[in-house]
């Protein structure tokens, strides 16, 4: 896909380049369709062409979390959530009635 965006040539200069703008748009673009589930991680990865811990610092950049993050947390959750079963007292024991 090829977008085209309609800027005055004036606003880019040697301190702002176009070819910058232009990576960076295309990075972001990147980097939303990973957050927006339309993209894996590994695709981006091959797109940007870059490492896996760059990958993750854009992505914590942008305010969202790679994938074994997410899943890091879900297992503390539920890590937490049987331990607390497990508790004497608890409540998870079933009564004998």
């Amino acid at each position: 896909m090829e977008l085209k965006i309609d800027l005055p040539a004036d606003v880019f200069d040697a301190q702002f380049p176009e070819a910058e703008f232009r990576a960076r748009v295309r990075e972001l673009a990147i980097l939303d369709l990973v957050r927006s589930k339309r993209m894996h991680e590994h695709e981006a990865l091959e797109l940007l062409e870059i490492g896996r811990g760059e990958l993750i610092e854009k992505m914590k950049g942008q305010g969202f979390a790679p994938t074994e993050d997410l899943f890091n947390e879900i297992r503390g959750a539920l890590d937490q959530a049987i331990a607390a079963r497990r508790k004497p007292g608890a409540g998870g024991a079933k009564s004998g009635r």
